[in-house]
């Protein structure tokens, strides 16, 4: 009975760490302005392994995941799909933007991979400008 219920508890853990991730970049930006949140915008590849490894370390930690989406619009973007702004680009796939609704930078873009605790320093410097920046009229 005890392995059930902890085989539970790490399931419905590992449930409670996914991000819901929208489906495009034009979507992301209709449901930040809806919600007033930032963007967070992960730029990546298909053949990226350091790519792979945020997604399934960095992001997938249960407290990285609930920061992620109590406080911004998540949206991945594929470097060889192009179906997203010519703003975002980068050498170096990761990398992370946080955009404001209307799709200016909060923050400098976060390149690479991160380990969860580091990646948490972003995530929270990033919410912080962007309620500290004067909202739109």
């Amino acid at each position: 009975m005890l392995k059930k219920i902890l085989l539970w508890s790490f399931a419905a853990g590992m449930l409670m760490a996914e991000i819901a991730w929208q489906p495009s970049f034009e979507a992301a930006r209709a449901e930040a302005r809806k919600e007033n949140k930032p963007m967070m915008v992960l730029l990546v590849s298909h053949t990226c392994r350091w790519c792979r490894r945020l997604e399934n370390r960095t992001l997938e930690n249960p407290e990285v995941a609930a920061y992620v989406r109590k406080h911004f619009v998540p949206v991945i973007v594929y470097r060889e799909e192009g179906n997203f702004p010519d703003t975002i680009t980068s050498a170096v796939v990761p990398t992370t933007f946080f955009l404001t609704p209307e799709g200016k930078n909060i923050v400098k873009p976060v390149v690479g991979y991160w380990e969860p605790m580091e990646y948490m320093t972003d995530l929270k410097e990033a919410t912080a400008r962007f309620k500290r920046r004067k909202a739109p009229k």
